[in-house]
C-alpha cells in the first residue's frame, strides 16, 4: 500500500507518526515516547536507515506541529496492522 509518511514533535514532547494514503482520505497516527521507539516502526516501513537518521537529527529544530514528511513508500498492509496504524 503507498503511503505517505511524517512525523511531528508535539508540546508534550511526544512525537506522532502520521500515515496517509495519497489520493484518498485514510490516515492514521500513533504517539510514541522516544525518537527511538519512531526510528524502529520506520525501519519496518522500509524507510531507509540514512534518510531516517538525517531526518531524525532534524527533529529538534521543527516547531511544535511541524511535520517531517518522507517521500510516498510502499508499505505491506500487514506491516501498518501489526504497528496498530489501520487504513482502509
Amino acid at each position: 500500500m503507498l503511503v505517505i509518511i511524517s512525523v511531528a514533535r508535539l508540546s508534550s514532547g511526544g512525537l506522532e507518526v502520521c500515515v496517509q494514503r495519497p489520493q484518498h482520505h485514510a490516515n492514521a497516527s500513533r504517539i510514541y515516547h522516544s525518537s527511538e521507539q519512531v526510528r524502529a516502526t520506520l525501519l519496518k516501513f522500509g524507510i531507509i536507515e540514512k534518510a531516517l537518521d538525517e531526518a531524525l537529527k532534524l527533529l529538534p529544530q521543527l516547531g511544535t506541529g511541524e511535520r517531517l514528511n518522507f517521500p510516498p513508500v510502499d508499505v505491506p498492509h500487514h506491516d501498518l496492522v501489526a504497528e496498530r496504524f489501520g487504513l482502509l
